[in-house]
C-alpha cells in the first residue's frame, strides 16, 4: 500500500497545494519585513480568488482575471496599509476587520452578480506549461517519468512562486531595497533619519503582499478548482503565517515552510483513498494540515525571532 501511496502525482499534489501557501507567506514576509503585522492574507486571498473567477467568468480569459486578482488583492491592502501606517492603528484589529469584510463582500456579491450564495460557474483552468510524453523505458524511464510527473506537469502560477521565490530572497539580502526593507522592521528611526521614508516604504511592502495574496487567490481559483466557492481560503491565510514564522522571515525560507504544510495537505487527500483499508476516520485526515500548524509553531515560535519593530507603528518626530 505505501507504493501506492508515495507516488510522483503526491509531490506533484504537494507542489500545487504549496502554491497558494507559498505566495502568501512570501507577501507576509516582506510586510512583516517592514515592519506591519498582516493577518488579512486571508481576506486578501479570498478576494483575489472571487475577483479573478468574476473578470475571468465575463471575458472568458483567465489572465485578464489574473491580473484582476492581483489588483483587487492590493486594492484591499491599501486599506490595511491606511489604517495601520498612516491612521497607526491596531494592524492585528485592522487586519482581522478586513478578513471580515472580505468574507462578507464576496458573499453579497456573490448574490448581486449571479443571483445566488454558494459557487459560481465553472471558469475552467489553467492547463500545464510543459506537456511531456510519459515513457516506459525501463529505469531511465522511471526516472524521467518521476521527473516529469513531479516537476514539469505545473500551471503557470506554479512555476511563478518558484521564481518570485527566490528573486524575492535575492532582493531581500542582496540590493538596496532589501536593506531598507529590513531596516524598516528592525529601525525605522534610523532609516528616517538617513532619509528613507518609513511611511512610503511601509506602504509599498503592504501593497506588495497584497498583490501577492491576490495571486495565491487566482491560483485556488483559475489553476487548482476551476470555480469560486464562498469561504474557500479556508484559513489558507493563517497557515502561510505560521509558513512565514517557521520560514523565518524569509522568503525561500516560506516558500519551504509552504511546502511542508502543501505535503500535509496533499497527504491527507491521498489517504482518504485508502481510509478503508487502514480504518482511520477520514475527520483525522482532514485535520492533519491544522495539527501540523500547531505542532510547527509550538516548537519553533520560541526560537524563531521576529523584526524588531513589527506591529508597531511609527511616529515621525
Amino acid at each position: 500500500m505505501l507504493g501506492d501511496i508515495i507516488t510522483p502525482d503526491l509531490f506533484a499534489s504537494a507542489l500545487r497545494m504549496a502554491t497558494p501557501l507559498a505566495l502568501a507567506a512570501i507577501g507576509g514576509t516582506i510586510c512583516e519585513r517592514s515592519g506591519v503585522v498582516n493577518i488579512a492574507l486571508e481576506g486578501m486571498m479570498l478576494v483575489g480568488a472571487f475577483f479573478g473567477t468574476v473578470i475571468t467568468l465575463a471575458t472568458g480569459n483567465a489572465w485578464l482575471g489574473i491580473i484582476a486578482a492581483v489588483v483587487s488583492g492590493v486594492a484591499v491592502s491599501a486599506i490595511h496599509a491606511f489604517a495601520s501606517i498612516n491612521l497607526r492603528s491596531d494592524q492585528v484589529v485592522s487586519g482581522t476587520a478586513i478578513n471580515i469584510l472580505a468574507l462578507g463582500v464576496t458573499g453579497f456579491m456573490m448574490e448581486r452578480l449571479y443571483g445566488h450564495p454558494g459557487t459560481t460557474d465553472p471558469t475552467g483552468t489553467l492547463g500545464p506549461v510543459f506537456k511531456f510524453a510519459m515513457s516506459d523505458d525501463g529505469f531511465f524511464g522511471t526516472i524521467w517519468n518521476w521527473i516529469n510527473g513531479i516537476f514539469l506537469s505545473h500551471t503557470p502560477i506554479v512555476y511563478m512562486a518558484i521564481i518570485i521565490a527566490i528573486v524575492a530572497q535575492w532582493a531581500m539580502f542582496r540590493t538596496r531595497w532589501g536593506l531598507h526593507l529590513r531596516a524598516l522592521g528592525e529601525h525605522p528611526r534610523a532609516v528616517d533619519t538617513v532619509g528613507v521614508s518609513v511611511i512610503r516604504g511601509r506602504w509599498i511592502a503592504v501593497l506588495m503582499s497584497g498583490g501577492l495574496a491576490g495571486l495565491a487567490g487566482a491560483n485556488l481559483t483559475l489553476e487548482q478548482v476551476g470555480s469560486f466557492t464562498e469561504n474557500m481560503t479556508n484559513g489558507r491565510g493563517f497557515i502561510a503565517l505560521a509558513a512565514n514564522i517557521f520560514g523565518h522571515w524569509t522568503p525561500v525560507g516560506s516558500y519551504l515552510a509552504s511546502l511542508l504544510f502543501g505535503f500535509a495537505d496533499a497527504l491527507q487527500i491521498k489517504l482518504q483513498i485508502f481510509r478503508g483499508e487502514i480504518n482511520i476516520p477520514p475527520q483525522f485526515f482532514l485535520m492533519l494540515p491544522y495539527v501540523l500548524t500547531v505542532v510547527v509553531l509550538a516548537g519553533v515560535i520560541g526560537r524563531a525571532v521576529g523584526p524588531a519593530a513589527v506591529g508597531k507603528p511609527y511616529e515621525k518626530e
